[in-house]
């Protein structure tokens, strides 16, 4: 019996990321941990957990392939990308030029040049999950920029699920705050990694799911 394809998780380092590669692992999914830094040791240490560590994104898809050989999979049977984060801060109006630039880069161009780095690692009917937060679908003062690039996120993967003639794209929109996060303060609601962990695995298992997931 051939062994499952490991998920491929993009921005394992960061608090939803790590989280993410963790929780799939725990239910017995084969992971592939991919991080531009240093992995944390809790994201390491868990049994299942392949870390896959790239500087560059033009360089990942060769480590990756290097890395399933080495785990005996052709290549991962998932992508999963959890890129960007949240932050607070200026008014929209007063935000310095280049922190506005920085972001679009980072949340929104960095989701588009990873589709086209390793949706060609992927089967045609193979899931990439792209994980986009609240603020994609609320404003928030103070976090008008990930506002934004969440909205244009989400359209974006709207129109590579509709373009996509191999790997089906999904968006799993998080709509509040992950528990645990110290950045966020006081939230009305929180969801549990658990919870997200759930929502995607489900999503990645069901060949016939919408472009878009809530949890």
């Amino acid at each position: 019996m051939n062994s499952p394809r490991p998920v491929l998780v993009v921005g394992a380092s960061g608090f939803v990321g790590s989280r993410v590669a963790r929780g799939l692992a725990a239910d017995g999914r084969p992971v592939l941990a991919a991080a531009r830094h240093q992995l944390p040791d809790r994201v390491t240490v868990q049994a299942g957990v392949i870390a896959v560590r790239s500087p560059e994104l033009s360089a990942l898809p060769d480590v990756v392939r290097a890395a399933c050989a080495g785990a005996g999979s052709p290549l991962p049977g998932a992508v999963v990308a959890s890129i960007g984060g949240w932050q607070k801060g200026a008014a929209l109006l007063d935000m310095d030029p280049s922190r506005w630039s920085a972001t679009l880069a980072s949340h929104l161009t960095a989701h588009l040049d990873a589709a086209r780095a390793l949706a060609p690692l992927l089967a045609p009917g193979d899931p990439y999950v792209v994980l986009n937060g609240a603020a994609s679908r609320e404003a928030m003062a103070g976090s008008g920029a990930i506002s934004v690039t969440g909205a244009g996120l989400a359209m974006l993967v709207q129109v590579l699920h509709l373009e996509s003639t191999g790997p089906r794209f999904h968006e799993l929109v998080i709509d509040h705050a992950v528990a645990g996060d110290d950045r966020n303060q006081d939230p009305a609601q929180t969801r549990t990694p658990a919870q997200v962990v759930r929502a995607l695995g489900e999503l990645l298992d069901d060949p016939g799911a919408p472009a878009v997931r809530h949890v």
